[in-house]
Order: C-alpha cells, then sequence, then structure tokens
C-alpha cells in the first residue's frame, strides 16, 4: 500500500491531510453561457483550477472550452485521492452542476479483471491507477454519469478508460489524452534509472509496458482522441492509425508582463513546480547538483535560484540545505506566483522528464521573463531555440547560456519579448476560446 501511494505522490503531489470524502455532492448553478442544447460530462480525475497544478490548469481549460461549446455538468474522480471540498469559483461558474466521486473503500483492491491480465499479460503490468477501480467505485459513478442525462462524455486522462467506458452505454465518449502514459511511463523509467531508483524505475518500465497494450486496446473506444501538440498528435497517429485525434492546445489564462528586473548587483533564477511531482524534484536537485555550481563559478555577480511549490520539505532532506543548497531559497506553496515572477531575471526548467502540460514555459511567458530549458520541458509547445527561450540538454551548454543571459540584459528583455508575444498570439486562454468550433465541431 504504502508503494502505490509513494507512487502518486512521485506523480502528481503529495498527501498531507486525512482523507474526508465527498460523495455526489451536487452545487445546482446558473450557467454563465445560458442554455445550450448539447449537455456534456467532463470526467476528470483532478479538480480543475486556473492557479493549481499543470495537471489541475490543463484541466480547467479544457472545461472552460468546453463551457463555450456546450452545457456542462464536472464529474470528479478523485484517484490521487484528492481532499480537495469544492472546484475554486471560477470553475464552478462554468458548470451547470458538479459531483464528486471518490473511492469507497481506499483499503479496499478488486482483483484485476481477467481481460485487463489478458491484455496486458502479467498482473504486475497492470497502472495502479486501474487497479484502484473496485466495483462499487464503478457502480457509484455510473449512477453520477447517468444523473446528468448528458448527450456526451469528455474524459480528461486516458487512466480513467476503465472507470467511465463500462458505464455510458451507447453515449459517445472523447478523451483528452494529453500525451500517451506509456511514454511519459517510460521516461520516468529512466529517470529513476539515473537517480539510482532501481525499484521505482522497474515498476515503471512495467507500467509502461502495460500502459502500451492497453492503449492498443482501449484508444480505439474513444470517438475523438484529443492532444496537447501537433508533435503528440504525430506520435499517437503513427501508433494508432484509425485513431481520430486533434490537437487541443495548453494555455494559460492571464497575460501579465513586467519590465525586466533593475540591476541589483545579482541574478535571480526561478523554478517554479510541485516537488511533489518527481521529475521537478528530480529537476531541481540536478540543477543544483551538476549546472547551479557552475553558473556562480563563471558569473561576474551573485546567483540565487529561488524554488517556488509545494512538497520540498519531503524532497529535501533539511539536514542538507545549508551544505548541498546554499544560494537556494525555498518558498513553498503561494496562493500567487506573480510577485516572484516580477523579481526574477530569468526562469529555468531542467527537467529530464515530464508530463503533457508544460505549463512552467506559458506562465514564464505570460510574465515576459526569459527562459532557458531543456528539450524535455519544452516539448509539445510550438517554440523556436534562440527566438522564444534558449534550449539546452547538456550541463555545459545550460551553463552556458544562462550565464550569457546574466550578462546580456538586452538579450533576456529580446528573448522575453518574443516568448511573450507568442504566448499572446497562440497560448493566451481568450484566443483559443475564439478557436472552439475548430476543436469541438463534428
Amino acid at each position: 500500500m504504502w508503494v502505490a501511494l509513494r507512487f502518486l505522490s512521485d506523480v502528481y503531489f503529495s498527501v498531507q491531510s486525512p482523507l474526508r470524502l465527498v460523495e455526489f455532492d451536487v452545487t445546482p448553478l446558473l450557467h454563465n453561457q445560458g442554455t445550450m442544447n448539447r449537455r456534456v460530462v467532463y470526467v476528470t480525475p483532478v479538480f480543475p483550477s486556473f492557479t493549481g497544478s499543470g495537471l489541475a490548469m490543463r484541466a480547467a481549460a479544457g472545461l472552460k472550452l468546453l463551457s463555450r461549446w456546450a452545457t456542462i455538468d464536472l464529474l470528479v474522480i478523485p484517484i490521487y485521492n484528492d481532499r480537495i471540498d469544492a472546484p475554486p469559483a471560477d470553475v464552478v461558474n462554468l458548470c451547470q452542476s458538479w459531483k464528486s466521486v471518490p473511492n469507497p473503500d481506499w483499503s479496499n483492491f478488486d482483483p484485476p479483471s481477467s481481460d485487463i491480465i489478458k491484455i496486458v499479460g502479467n498482473e504486475k503490468n497492470i497502472p495502479r491507477e486501474w487497479r484502484w477501480c473496485s466495483a462499487e467505485w464503478r457502480r457509484r459513478i455510473k449512477k453520477a454519469i447517468h444523473s446528468f442525462n448528458p448527450d456526451l462524455v469528455f474524459v480528461f486522462k486516458f487512466y480513467l478508460a476503465p472507470y467511465v467506458l463500462p458505464n455510458i452505454g451507447g453515449l459517445p465518449c472523447w478523451l483528452d489524452i494529453d500525451e500517451l502514459e506509456s511514454s511519459y511511463r517510460a521516461r520516468l523509467a529512466r529517470v529513476y534509472s539515473l537517480c539510482d531508483k532501481k525499484e521505482q524505475a522497474r515498476e515503471m518500465e512495467l507500467e509502461a509496458q502495460g500502459y502500451a497494450k492497453l492503449e492498443a486496446q482501449y484508444l480505439g473506444r474513444f470517438n475523438k482522441v484529443f492532444a496537447s501538440s501537433k508533435r503528440e498528435a504525430e506520435g499517437i497517429l503513427s501508433r494508432f492509425k484509425k485513431a481520430t485525434v486533434r490537437v487541443l492546445p495548453n494555455s494559460y489564462p492571464k497575460s501579465l508582463p513586467y519590465p525586466q528586473r533593475t540591476a541589483t548587483g545579482n541574478a535571480r533564477l526561478l523554478f517554479v513546480g510541485s516537488l511533489g511531482y518527481f521529475p521537478n524534484e528530480d529537476a531541481v536537485k540536478y540543477f543544483n547538483r551538476e549546472i547551479l555550481p557552475l553558473i556562480k563559478q563563471r558569473s561576474r555577480v551573485p546567483v540565487e535560484l529561488v524554488v517556488v511549490g509545494g512538497g520540498w520539505k519531503q524532497a529535501v532532506e533539511p539536514a542538507k540545505l545549508k551544505t548541498f543548497y546554499t544560494d537556494v531559497k525555498f518558498v513553498g506553496e503561494v496562493e500567487e506566483t506573480t510577485p516572484f515572477y516580477a523579481e526574477t531575471d530569468i526562469v529555468v526548467v531542467p527537467l529530464r522528464s515530464s508530463g503533457g502540460t508544460r505549463i512552467k514555459i506559458l506562465e514564464a511567458f505570460s510574465h515576459s521573463r526569459a527562459v532557458v530549458s531543456t528539450s524535455i520541458g519544452a516539448e509539445g509547445l510550438e517554440l523556436l531555440d534562440g527566438v522564444h527561450l534558449e534550449i539546452a540538454d547538456r550541463v555545459e551548454d545550460f551553463t552556458e547560456k544562462v550565464v550569457n543571459l546574466i550578462e546580456d540584459s538586452q538579450r533576456r528583455t529580446e528573448l522575453a519579448k518574443k516568448g511573450h508575444e507568442l504566448f499572446k498570439n497562440q497560448y493566451l486562454m481568450k484566443n483559443l476560446e475564439l478557436q472552439v468550433p475548430h476543436y469541438f465541431a463534428d
């Protein structure tokens, strides 16, 4: 049980508060778009939020776009044991109603169904998200879905397939896959290996194999599949040629450009992301261990790294803070990130593995900040290296590009301006809303 919960913590967030179940909590509301002919149930594993994690923000963006096309009922299936009681008000206002259907018994694991074992070939390859799906939980989910009397079911994230597909009868069902789970877990396995976490690496390898087989069997059951980028859509089509795939780009809701930071005789770098998500934890530790010492050695001014995001107290040993994290400031979770961008020279995204949302870079662009990222950190966004941001995958290259930006304020300003312009044109939420018919029309 501990291993399963630790995995969930690594992948999305750390669990810190007592379990509080919310069963069929319904809040009927006045829909802000008036009555629409079509009614869609939007199913998500997390409570959508425009200021939360990348996963929650992608969920919120998808819901908002759909709300411009249909009447939305929100159904949250918190398979990561989310302790939130209700969606934020700005999300609630987009919906006609909402329900949360939590797991009725976290101590109960149903044996995996024989058809799933047959698909994956070995019970160990069955992803943990699928193992939580008990018969009783499915029954409650089915009741919730049909209580909305929907015309369409829209599912955010592929791992909800066993929770939803058996419960919808002949209703059409669309999927926001974001990215292939098999690909994400294969990457995560490689990073665990780099960190000498052999047990976790093997678990991810097995799950990647299992997800690859499940994707082959289940993706065809969705009438439409949405990916976060053209590259991701092409990757899905190369493996599943009969899939109907469209691109639903990532977005960020606000444009808050700030003038470049006034020179203070030092350089401030920023990393934003929860360290309860293992790729973020690895990125900060890798940057601190391999890259930051070289930057400090070569920079003509003092350099500090500010890390904004929860989970750092669980990821970083307190005894090592003063000796191994000199010139690193851990802020923790904050309600508003804008003040930290305003006081930042360069945003760093040294990810060696990641999921499909890539909100970090869009948030940095929205605040008009220069960015240095790995290829994986920037993957899925239509960006040009050297124009909108700097991309570097080797320690030496990452170091050089950060140092060059520290010393060249004009270059920082130019990069920030180009990144912000791209963001406004392609990734600002209000501009994506204008393209809703293109995304969802038959």
